[in-house]
């Protein structure tokens, strides 16, 4: 017993000599400090030369081999961008979608145009020569019918082309009876006769008409005068039979009168006064001329009762252009001129008179 006491005081005592003080709880003092804790004052350790990834040795490198997304955990609140209400300009290789859409239009056929069935040369384009043309493009008379019933048909000078005084040669000559069509209103006569679409005085005031082939203008020359009825001449409008002169017919319609010349006049189909529709025969192509040469032909004129003027002869060839288009149901084709027409007129020789 008294051994083992004073073993005990013993081991008591050196454990007081390892001490800064004994202490106990209560006594104010700071609190003991254990050896893993640091002196406060005492400098950092240095710093690691290398990198430390395992900072607690227990083999966790902080990073995670195999990432789990936390569905559970919140999402910080985005804010949403702010909507633009003005109009955007659309993208174009967006298509809209609020717009409704058409079927889209197939394009139209070409409509085939017809091809011409006869030529002309521009009005006032007189042959060269002849004198100076009216340019008047007015159609004095719409709808008329065509004044030859069925026969072909060629405007041209009965004076300067073949046959007629001036051109020498013969009436019959295939030269004549081709296309393309030549206005002569306005074309040098010798008589003091005028018009207030025409440039200069004694001119022709109507529209000199070609009938038929060269075989047919054969045969009429050689059938007697009063027997001449091969191609018919017809009322170009519904009217009355105004006046028949020597070698005249005057038809009268509303504000025009339509004159007819160098017709047979013994074998008219009308009289002074008849009532007359658009069609009907009035008579035959000829060349009476109260004795005067002339050529195979109709002499066709247009007057038209004018405010400013009166009775007036007016142009008759686009008029007789549109006509003959309607009788042939197809379109006539203006050509060009290659040769210039003369820029005054051109008198017949001395001592020659041109009449018609």
């Amino acid at each position: 017993m008294k051994l083992w006491s004073v073993m005990a005081a013993g081991l008591l005592a050196a454990s007081l000599v390892g001490c800064d003080a004994v202490r106990y709880p209560g006594d104010g003092g700071e609190p003991p400090r254990t050896p893993d804790m640091q002196d406060p004052n005492a400098p950092p350790p240095p710093p690691p030369s290398e990198p430390v990834t395992d900072p607690y040795g227990n083999g966790d490198t902080g990073e995670d081999e195999d990432p789990v997304e936390d569905v559970d955990a919140p999402t910080p609140d985005t804010p949403e961008e702010p909507v633009d209400v003005s109009d955007p300009t659309p993208d174009p290789d967006t298509p809209a979608t609020d717009i409704p859409t058409e079927e889209p239009t197939p394009p139209e056929e070409p409509v085939e145009q017809p091809d011409p069935v006869f030529s002309y040369y521009a009005p006032g384009q007189l042959l060269p020569g002849s004198g100076t043309g009216s340019p008047d493009q007015l159609v004095h008379a719409p709808d008329i019918v065509f004044p030859v019933r069925t026969a072909p048909a060629y405007l041209q000078s009965q004076v300067w082309n073949f046959g007629g005084g001036i051109g020498g040669g013969d009436e019959c000559d295939s030269r004549n009876f081709n296309y393309p069509w030549r206005d002569n209103f306005c074309e040098t006569r010798s008589a003091n006769r005028n018009s207030p679409y025409c440039p200069v005085s004694k001119i022709h005031q109507g529209q000199d008409i070609r009938v038929g082939t060269p075989r047919e203008c054969e045969i009429m020359r050689g059938t007697p005068a009063d027997d001449r009825m091969l191609h018919e001449v017809v009322a170009v409008e519904d009217g009355t039979i105004y006046e028949i002169g020597s070698y005249t017919v005057k038809l009268r319609a509303g504000g025009r009168i339509y004159r007819y010349m160098h017709m047979n006049m013994d074998a008219l189909q009308v009289e002074a006064g008849d009532v007359v529709e658009a069609g009907d025969v009035i008579g035959y192509v000829s060349k009476d001329f109260g004795g005067s040469a002339t050529t195979f032909h109709l002499h066709f004129e247009i007057l038209e009762n004018t405010t400013e003027y009166g009775w007036v002869y007016v142009p008759p060839y686009m008029s007789l252009v549109e006509a003959y288009e309607r009788r042939e149901d197809g379109p006539g084709e203006e050509i060009e001129q290659t040769v210039s027409t003369a820029s005054a007129p051109v008198f017949p020789p001395e001592g020659m008179e041109i009449i018609e």
